[in-house]
């Protein structure tokens, strides 16, 4: 299984995987998919960043929802990413 793969399986019932996250940002910005996967790779790099510094919080992972106009929901697949990274 590649990491893409991996990505987008659904780990549990109802999880968002990475294509469907790609849609909703896709509508929430008004923007095609590669200009949301740039939108959701940064959000996930700003995550990382503050995880390897031990400053990430549950708040921000909101926050990257919330950046891309997506529901609260999808920060399982924020946790998910990090975990992998």
């Amino acid at each position: 299984m590649t990491r893409q793969e991996y990505l987008n399986r659904p780990l549990i019932k109802d999880v968002i995987t990475m294509d469907k996250l790609i849609e909703n940002i896709c509508s929430a910005c008004h923007c095609g998919k590669c200009k949301a996967q740039r939108y959701l790779d940064s959000e996930i790099q700003n995550l990382r960043e503050l995880r390897d510094t031990g400053e990430l919080r549950y708040d921000d992972l909101e926050a990257a929802c919330s950046n891309l106009g997506v529901d609260f929901d999808c920060t399982e697949y924020f946790a998910t990413a990090l975990s992998l990274s």
